[in-house]
């Protein structure tokens, strides 16, 4: 099933439906692992999942800015050959989160040698291999080494660099180019983190180790289980930050300003200065089921205004009941005055919010959703691939209605 939709993906030639067909696949894939390797299957779930024609490899996990999985359907294609390879590729790239490589590693994909030892060190503990993997025997069959099984990534790293140190001839340099060369990944994007990124990697791991029942947990490498088990069980982050967070995304765009000084040439008054201007939309669906006053939403609007200021980020607020009322839409910018009034009071579907946003062309790389709720909705949502969503309740995450959400869960004001 899966090998059959990605071949098709592979000569979709429509940009965004190649974006909405790659969200699909890997939606199901995610069902798959969950039901099958909960763990992995959180980590999939949380994380953003894009189309890029343009990736050098089949597949890579890039986490500048924030965690996400990036798929070239075409190289991607031309490897896999069944559905077991796809599922066993998408846990080894996961595995990389769940060891922690991307922060361990940060600033050291590029490193050929740092490669080869995290996925040894991951493929080591992996039920079956996609083609082109990186095992510790073909290492040793290519090298002549005898790599001990079960190491950490730390020990393989120290033996494979005393390795090519003794090798005066450049032999095992260029069977490591020719190993990596065969490998449908890349670890290109683990590059420098900032505190955002480190944060909002740490809040993965542990949720979604949080979410994973005891018995799913024992599927794990006893290893695996052990690091993750010194993990804090919960990384509470404030909402305010885990807005900046979800817009912390693409890098904000700089623009010529003529009201500014330009900072290299201040005597230069002809020249312009720069800002920033957003690349993400923060959409802001507001619940309409009475839980919060009007001052209170009001209180919180103007939070979050003060919080965009120096990025002169746009906030679209939305109310919504059963249905979505953009006719009372409100566009509001830093310097606007904030107005909030209750436009309805039906019953809550969180689905019209994914549905009125799908038709909208919203994505993870353009929107950044926060639905400020009571959590009394429906159990079930379809959220038409979208994942960076923030759910802010104003009782407790308990609360939530909707069984797996997607994205974070927040408290805005729980009730005492």
């Amino acid at each position: 099933m899966f090998y059959t939709r990605l071949h098709a993906l592979a000569h979709e030639q429509n940009s965004q439906e190649l974006q909405r067909q790659t969200r699909a696949l890997f939606q199901a894939v995610t069902s798959q692992m969950l039901n099958s390797q909960r763990f992995y299957g959180e980590l999939l779930l949380r994380l953003d999942k894009r189309a890029d024609t343009g990736l050098a490899s089949a597949i890579s996990l890039t986490t500048a800015k924030q965690p996400v999985l990036l798929i070239n359907p075409v190289c991607l294609s031309e490897i896999i050959r069944s559905d077991q390879d796809l599922l066993s590729l998408i846990q080894h790239v996961v595995s990389h989160l769940a060891w922690q490589h991307p922060m361990r590693y940060a600033k050291q994909g590029a490193d050929p040698l740092v490669q080869l030892a995290t996925d040894m060190a991951v493929n080591d503990h992996l039920m079956s291999l996609y083609p082109g993997a990186i095992t510790r025997q073909r290492v040793n069959f290519k090298l002549d080494l005898h790599l001990a099984a079960n190491l950490g990534s730390s020990e393989y790293l120290a033996q494979l660099k005393d390795a090519i140190r003794q090798d005066q001839s450049g032999t095992k340099a260029r069977q490591i180019k020719q190993i990596l060369g065969q490998s449908p990944e890349t670890h290109l994007g683990w590059q420098r983190l900032n505190n955002d990124s480190a944060l909002q990697l740490n809040q993965m791991v542990a949720k979604s180790w949080q979410e994973t029942p005891t018995k799913q947990r024992g599927l794990l490498p006893s290893k695996l289980q052990h690091r993750l088990n010194r993990r804090p069980a919960t990384l509470t982050l404030d909402w305010r930050s885990l807005v900046m967070v979800g817009l912390n995304g693409p890098q904000k765009r700089q623009e010529p300003a003529f009201n500014r000084f330009n900072r290299r040439q201040p005597y230069r008054l002809e020249l312009p200065g720069v800002t920033r201007t957003a690349t993400r939309q923060l959409y802001l669906f507001v619940d309409q089921s009475g839980s919060m006053t009007d001052a209170e939403v009001q209180n919180i609007l103007a939070q979050i205004v003060q919080l965009l200021k120096r990025y002169r980020d746009k906030i679209t607020v939305i109310p919504f009941d059963a249905s979505v009322h953009d006719e009372h839409l409100q566009a509001i910018s830093h310097s606007s005055r904030i107005l909030f009034q209750r436009v309805a009071g039906g019953g809550t579907a969180y689905q019209s919010i994914f549905d009125w946003l799908i038709k909208r062309g919203a994505t993870d790389g353009s929107a950044l959703v926060l639905i400020l709720t009571d959590g009394h909705g429906e159990g079930v949502v379809n959220t038409h691939g979208l994942t960076n969503i923030i759910w802010g309740l104003t009782t407790t995450k308990a609360d939530l209605s909707v069984k797996k959400p997607v994205g974070r869960l927040t408290v805005i004001r729980e009730r005492k």
